[in-house]
């Protein structure tokens, strides 16, 4: 497959997951391995579980992709996930404040699907902005 080919892969992936809000099992590998922040790293079945988690919690998430650079089997991206928080999330309820949260990944494609993925989103500033940690400047609650 080119760079085109797998930048393309991930792409989909991410717009297909954020549309459905739902994995896209069938774009991934049966082994691929998921590593998402400071989280353990988790096997398909466990990041459907993860997402699911997730797309309960945020609403009209979009991803806006703003860079992506390939080499070799390999997919880097820098993108944007603005969403709505209104369900409860790692134990903080429902905010119904919109957050906008910066993201930097990698995805590793074989065989035209994701083998491994690797999710960096800025989790400091996402609880801040739910209200489940303090702003810079707030008095802690």
């Amino acid at each position: 497959m080119s760079l085109e080919d797998n930048k393309a892969i991930v792409r989909n992936f991410l717009q297909k997951t954020n549309a459905e809000g739902r994995t896209q099992v069938d774009m991934c590998l049966p082994g691929a391995m998921f590593h998402i922040g400071a989280t353990p790293t988790m096997d398909l079945r466990a990041f459907q579980d993860f997402q699911t988690a997730y797309y309960a919690a945020f609403s009209e998430t979009v991803a806006t992709i703003e860079e992506m650079v390939a080499e070799g089997d390999k997919v880097a991206f820098r993108l944007v996930t603005r969403a709505v928080h209104t369900g409860t999330f790692m134990g903080t309820r429902a905010s119904g404040k919109q957050v906008v949260v910066p993201v930097i990944g990698m995805a590793r494609v074989a065989g035209g699907k994701i083998a491994e993925w690797w999710n960096s989103p800025d989790r400091l500033s996402w609880m801040q902005q739910i209200g489940a940690l303090p702003a810079p400047g707030q008095a802690s609650k």
